[in-house]
């Protein structure tokens, strides 16, 4: 081997072996050997192997020295180019002119330049000028000449690509960012969609999309759409060196759309990018997302928040907000004053400050409070038309029980202490019970109803002063709580002896029953038949009266005191859905809410989830402002939990992430990790890997806060991030979530299905096959079968064990393992397919299993020759009667025959009996449901019937 050929070896295996930097220095070196040895056409190769070295790098700047170098070579010796080196020389053409315009020391002249250059050598070669137009687009924007950006892109429209052009990935990522750059969004995803809908990919496609396209899916509403691809996007792109400007988008739009906590965790996995030799431009994208966050951090009064920057160390947010505004700022001076224009200081503007108002998007990680926005409050109304107003609206508000009751008259009482105005005795008692603030504590609520029931009195509304001695019962339990009963039994005499005010009489009279009840809860004793009797007949007094909303209210607080003493299951059941049914009924918002959040669980818990996502939709509908998040979160969760029970994984993710954002909002953050668990289940479930990885990850954080009968999520959580990143291609990091659930179930930890454990350790073993550690691997698929038969699993166990059988095959001798392995398996199959005693279904199964290992048999012997070749088809026509002795198998069926036929074939068999076997088994298969089975036989025929002639 001569020295030369011993360089483009070393070449070649630079570029297969390599990746990143060490691609990029291994090259360098060889380019000075090849220098001493004066090979053009290896030099001029190994030029371009480094240009596109450099292309995929954190500096693709770098690229402009070896490509210049290159193309001198060309005009120089073309001679000593190829047919694959000319079409680089102009494929790498189009790189250069994007890398100068990135670099702000390159003078505009230049730029222009090397785009006349482009135009001129494309023109003369004869290729499409399509490349050029998306060039010279850039150009102009990057300069602020609109004009002629516009007449650029609608160049890149009318002119056709060719072979020189991007790849058609990239050119429908590259049409999408004009149009969005226009501010056309909706024509931006349309142009987007074949690349967003995996129709087109590429090296930085859909990559580079996804990350563009969050923000428009943000600013049309479309927070479903922008949520998963941020996931799906950010999931791609992270940790490659070559992507940290679409990095840094999915930051930026973490911070605009109020996920600052999501941003926190992404700069912190970034933290490299500030040690990277970024070229100008991604690091300027990196400074704007930056400086966003701190911005989004110093709007919630967040100043001193510990954000990891550059430097190896923290910042404040405040103070890193200043050094990326000053950094920033200076490189789109540098730009600018290169251009002669002030288009980069404005469009770096913009996208630190965007002119669009964004929705928050909740992504169903972890998020924070809304931002304090500070909002004028409109000039309340004065004088004494407003008072007279004020109380009228009032006075409507409590006559029809209202919700907003308390508000109308903490509004009556600013405008009468404004004005000094003096109030009559109803009113000044309705006044006073507005003020009542549940902060102040027990004793100050008594004295202020005490106060209101003296003015009640002096109005003469006795009925008004009783429901309010009722209703304060309840908060003498904190005061003096042995003397509710009496004070209770005294308000039911009143409320008897009251004829002339049956309204509040009877409200009263239900108060003071739920107020008995309490205190048989308080002191956990069981109510008596007569006071069950009682409030029975209570209620049903209520009950003659169902348009009178004091009355429908009492109900439901009856029924949710009686419902503390149903313990019994179905006894609680039926309680929880009185209650539920009289909030609704009486059109009472937060009762139903709370009524719902019980119901809905209690039947979750049974398993009625159809009705248990009816209850808590009910719920939701009831909504009014000023729901705390708790509850709203928990009816969300609810839903989640039962459609994936359900199947119905959509509305399982909506609801999912719903309730883990107000589970945050709630500061839960061991609930909102339940969410997120059931979220990544959801989403796995359709296989979005890059999704049910960020949920996953998100969940294992606070789980642990969660009480242990919970920690089974942890197990979970696990499997569910071991199968997410096995498909994603990285079985490493998925073999390590695999073995650590298999470790805690090992240390006692519980899982609620009893087959977790078996498919867990057969989960591991192949990613570990996956991996090459074949022994490792073996001990897992053991694990999971000796799982298996310990649940009297053998078909469940048989794919394990044929599975630790396939890893064997490394050698002659694994193969003789892996034969009696399969020999011994069918036999154990056979035996339970036989047992009359056996389940039916349990049977069947192993009917099926006795076929996969007998096929798998065959496929386990050596590869074809005359002596296995007997062999593999005695196996192939056992599995045959297999198939044959029972229902119907016709997956099976067409699959054993088509091993029997080209045994045959290989035989040297006649004719007629391999097409005998594909005329029998064409016959059993069903035209209609079978069809695509039949093809696969016509075409295997067809091919044999050429393969003879």
């Amino acid at each position: 081997m001569t020295e030369t050929d011993e360089l483009r070896r070393r070449l070649q295996r630079a570029n297969r072996e390599l990746r990143g930097e060490a691609r990029s220095a291994a090259i360098e070196g060889l380019i000075e050997e090849i220098d001493e040895q004066s090979e053009p056409a290896l030099l001029v190769s190994a030029l371009q192997d480094l240009v596109s070295s450099y292309e995929f790098s954190a500096d693709p700047t770098r690229l402009i020295v070896p490509f210049a170098r290159a193309l001198a070579l060309y005009d120089a010796a073309p001679e000593d180019f190829g047919p694959a080196a000319v079409h680089r020389v102009y494929w790498q053409h189009k790189w250069v002119v994007y890398k100068l315009l990135d670099h702000p020391d390159v003078p505009l002249a230049s730029i222009e330049e090397w785009l006349g250059q482009m135009r001129e050598r494309y023109a003369e070669a004869g290729h499409s000028l399509h490349p050029v137009h998306e060039a010279e687009y850039w150009v102009a924007r990057h300069i602020g000449d609109e004009d002629r950006a516009e007449r650029a892109a609608a160049a890149v429209a009318a002119t056709e690509p060719d072979r020189m052009s991007d790849c058609e990935a990239c050119r429908c990522a590259n049409a999408g960012q004009i149009a969005a750059n226009a501010g056309e969004f909706e024509r931006a995803l349309d142009l987007w969609e074949p690349v967003l809908g995996g129709r087109l990919r590429c090296n930085h496609q859909p990559h580079g999309t996804l990350a563009e396209s969050v923000l428009p899916l943000a600013a049309l509403g479309r927070l479903d759409q922008a949520r998963a691809n941020h996931l799906r996007g950010y999931q791609l792109a992270r940790g490659k060196d070559d992507m940290v400007e679409f990095v840094a988008e999915h930051l930026r739009f973490c911070a605009i759309t109020g996920n600052e906590p999501r941003a926190l965790e992404i700069l912190a996995a970034s933290t490299r990018a500030f040690d990277l030799g970024l070229s100008p431009d991604v690091r300027r994208s990196v400074l704007e997302a930056v400086q966003v966050l701190c911005d989004a951090l110093l709007r919630r009064g967040m100043d001193d928040t510990e954000v990891p920057g550059p430097e190896n160390r923290t910042w404040t947010a405040a103070a890193l907000r200043e050094h990326a505004d000053a950094d920033r700022r200076a490189l789109c001076e540098r730009y600018d004053a290169r251009n002669g224009t002030d288009a980069q200081t404005r469009l770096s503007a913009e996208r630190v400050e965007p002119p669009i108002q964004y929705p928050r998007v909740p992504l169903g990680l972890k998020t924070l409070p809304e931002a304090p926005t500070v909002v004028e409050a409109a000039p309340e109304p004065t004088g004494d038309d407003a008072l007279a107003a004020a109380l009228d609206a009032a006075r409507t508000a409590s006559a029809a029980f209202a919700d907003d009751e308390n508000d109308r008259w903490a509004l009556v009482d600013r405008l009468a202490t404004a004005l000094g105005a003096e109030l009559d005795a109803a009113d000044e008692a309705e006044v006073l019970l507005s003020r009542i603030d549940g902060a102040d504590g027990p004793a100050s609520a008594l004295d202020l109803s005490a106060t209101a029931r003296e003015r009640f009195e002096a109005a003469g509304l006795h009925g008004r002063s009783l429901t309010n001695r009722a209703a304060v019962l309840m908060w003498r339990f904190s005061t003096d709580p042995e003397a509710v009963p009496e004070a209770a039994r005294e308000v039911i005499a009143d409320a008897a002896a009251m004829e002339d005010d049956p309204v509040h009489a009877l409200r009263a009279n239900a108060l003071a029953h739920v107020a008995l009840l309490a205190h048989c809860q308080v002191t956990g004793t069981e109510p008596d038949a007569d006071l069950r009797k009682a409030v029975a007949a209570a209620d049903d007094a209520l009950a003659e009266r169902p348009g009178e909303r004091r009355h429908t209210h009492a109900r439901f607080a009856l029924a949710n005191a009686l419902a503390a003493f149903a313990t019994e299951p179905e006894a609680r059941t039926e309680a929880l859905r009185r209650r539920f049914d009289l909030a609704v009924a009486g059109d009472h918002p937060l009762e139903t809410v709370a009524a719902a959040v019980d119901h809905s669980s209690d039947l979750n818990g049974h398993g009625r989830y159809e009705e248990a996502v009816a209850a808590a939709e009910t719920g939701l509908a009831a909504l009014v402002p000023g729901v705390p998040p708790f509850p709203v979160a928990a009816l969300h969760l609810s839903i989640t939990e039962c459609s994936l029970n359900l199947g119905d994984r959509a509305k399982a993710e909506a609801h999912g992430v719903q309730a883990a954002f107000h589970y945050d909002l709630a500061g839960e953050p061991g609930c909102a990790a339940v969410s997120r668990h059931l979220l990544a289940k959801a989403v796995l479930a359709e296989g979005r890997h890059a999704e049910a990885v960020a949920y996953g990850e998100s969940a294992l954080a606070d789980l642990p806060s969660m009480p242990a009968e919970e920690h089974w999520r942890l197990v979970d959580a696990r499997v569910v991030l071991a199968e997410a990143l096995g498909a994603l291609g990285e079985a490493r990091a998925g073999v390590e979530h695999a073995l650590e659930a298999l470790r805690l179930m090992d240390d006692g930890q519980a899982h609620p299905s009893a087959i977790c454990y078996a498919q867990t350790a057969h989960l591991a073993g192949t990613l570990l096959a996956r991996l090459g550690e074949r022994d490792e691997a073996r001990l897992a698929y053991r694990r999971a079968e000796t799982a298996w038969r310990e649940l009297g699993a053998l078909p469940a166990a048989a794919n394990s064990v044929r599975a630790a059988l396939w890893t064997d095959l490394a050698d002659e001798e694994g193969r003789e393992s892996a034969t009696a392995g399969m020999t011994d398996l069918a036999e154990e199959l056979r035996a339970d397919w036989a047992n009359g005693d056996y389940p039916e279904r349990y049977r069947a199964e192993c009917r099926i299993e006795l076929v996969r290992t007998l096929m798998q048999h065959g496929s386990v012997l050596a590869p074809d020759t005359e002596a296995t070749l007997p062999h593999r088809r005695r196996l192939a026509e056992e599995a045959h009667a297999v198939v044959l002795d029972g229902e119907p198998l016709p997956q099976f069926d067409a699959q054993v025959t088509s091993r029997i036929m080209a045994c045959l074939q290989e035989a040297g068999e006649p004719d007629a009996d391999w097409e005998a076997a594909g005329a029998a088994v064409l016959e059993r298969l069903d035209p209609d449901t079978d069809a695509k089975l039949r093809q696969s036989i016509e075409r295997q025929l067809e091919r044999m019937r050429d393969a003879e002639k």
